[in-house]
């Protein structure tokens, strides 16, 4: 596994590759472009004045010396095209010991300049006097060569796009190194220091993290001291253990419960083991054995989804399936003394879902009805487009007050009642699983009306 990248070391790198970019490229550029537009009091300069070092670089580069170490002006082809493209360019070389100019030097240049050999300079900026071109510009530098030092003067250069590659070599060097090494230095500094402040919320919210577990899940991050920015991390993380702990407190009562649920049963089974002689004894046994057996088939079937063979799904023909379950369950519905009717659709309705999960939800729908079908009345089932299951009953249905309850674990209307109050929470978790919706509805007339919905793309149902 690759190292962790630190937020704080690329950020500082950022911003020393910043700070240097700025420094060595864009105060050139904005000084060229302030040329260019003629900003600022210093406007004075005119774009021609970038086109000196190129001028210089080429005339340096053509010193050399004769065979009796005489330093002559021999101009190299680069030199030679440039003063093709530049006619009016002039440039002259000085030895600052003799005050000669050297061989190849612009006559007219060195007669300008003859008054010169009394000023020890550096660099000078000048105009020929009675030139015509008024912005025409003049440059005279010191410059340590590779045959020794002389003064270099040109004139008349004009500005091109190439001199500026020359331009920003000037600045790529040891001077220019030594010159912002400090600023950069001053900026990783002062980098290093906020983002170090800027993170310490993040690392005292980690650490509080890092104290929370199953026990302690009511906690909650602090986002008081914390900057703007790291608010909608610490928010999410409080958000995600709400609900976690929502979940965890949902299952601790589920669990109990479910052992609640098993333990009257359980009672009642070994109360009975105790008076095996009891003429109802076999009758009370395999009653309490089926209720015990229906509780843990309902809690296993909401485990059922996290194996992994559990995972694949069935291509189902839905109007199929039901009226498979409902064949099944019709000898049930004759015995209660009830009828059940079956509406399919007008066309295959094929869906992609868990069958054994399918048929659970349908059936426990179906104990549902049975149970709230008067006698002699009639469970209607119907199987609609694009892929809808409702089963309808014509009991006493649920009051409005209730129909936010029915859905909830172990929630039963009477507390003597039959089952053990999963069927509908269970149905619902199932549904919801495989993308579908469980709804209830009033049935016209009095009763109630159970509708699962799934959502049809392309021909198949979703995949849970």
């Amino acid at each position: 596994m690759s190292a962790r990248q630190s937020i704080s070391f690329r950020l500082i790198v950022s911003l020393a590759a910043a700070q240097f970019v700025a420094i060595v490229f864009l105060v050139p550029i904005m000084e060229f472009a302030i040329s260019i537009l003629g900003l600022g009091a210093a406007s004075a300069m005119s774009p021609d004045e970038w086109g000196e070092y190129r001028l210089i670089a080429l005339v340096q580069k053509s010193l050399t010396r004769t065979p009796d170490e005489n330093a002559i002006i021999q101009p190299t082809a680069a030199l030679r095209d440039y003063m093709i493209a530049n006619p009016q360019a002039r440039y002259a070389v000085v030895d600052p010991q003799t005050k000669k100019a050297l061989p190849g030097s612009s006559p007219e240049l060195v007669a300008a300049l003859a008054g010169l050999e009394r000023i020890d300079a550096l660099a000078l900026k000048f105009h020929l006097p009675g030139d015509e071109a008024k912005r025409a510009r003049g440059s005279l530098r010191l410059i340590e060569t590779a045959i020794g030092r002389f003064v270099i003067a040109v004139y008349g250069y004009r500005f091109a796009w190439e001199d500026l590659y020359e331009v920003a070599r000037l600045f790529l060097t040891l001077h220019t190194a030594i010159v912002i090494a400090p600023g950069i230095f001053g900026a990783v500094l002062v980098g290093w220091v906020v983002v170090r402040h800027g993170l310490a919320p993040l690392r005292a919210a980690a650490a509080d993290i890092a104290a929370i577990d199953v026990n302690t899940l009511h906690r909650r991050i602090s986002s008081d001291d914390a900057p703007k920015e790291v608010v909608p991390f610490i928010d999410a993380v409080n958000g995600a253990l709400t609900r976690l702990d929502a979940g965890v407190a949902a299952q601790r009562r589920f669990s109990a419960n479910a052992a609640h649920e098993l333990r009257t049963p359980i009672a009642i089974m070994r109360a009975h083991a105790d008076n095996p002689d009891n003429e109802a004894f076999r009758r009370d046994m395999r009653r309490d054995i089926h209720r015990v057996q229906s509780i843990v088939e309902q809690l296993l079937a909401t485990a059922r989804f996290s194996v992994s063979c559990e995972k694949e799904v069935d291509d189902l023909d839905l109007g199929a399936t039901v009226l498979a379950l409902i064949a099944d369950f019709t000898p049930l519905v004759i015995e209660n003394k009830r009828n059940i009717a079956f509406e399919q659709p007008r066309s295959r309705i094929g869906l992609r879902l868990h069958k054994w999960a399918l048929e659970c939800v349908v059936t426990n729908l179906l104990n549902n009805a049975l149970r709230a079908e008067p006698e002699g009345g009639v469970i209607q089932m119907r199987v609609l487009e694009p892929a809808v299951i409702e089963v309808v009953d014509h009991g006493n249905g649920v009051s409005p007050s209730d129909r936010d309850k029915i859905f909830e674990p172990f929630w039963r209307r009477e507390t003597s009642g039959k089952g053990a109050g999963l069927g509908l929470a269970i149905s619902k978790e199932l549904v919801e699983l495989m993308g579908g919706a469980l709804s209830l509805e009033e049935t016209p007339g009095g009763g109630a009306t159970f509708k699962i919905s799934f959502v049809k793309v392309s021909g198949s149902g979703p995949s849970a």
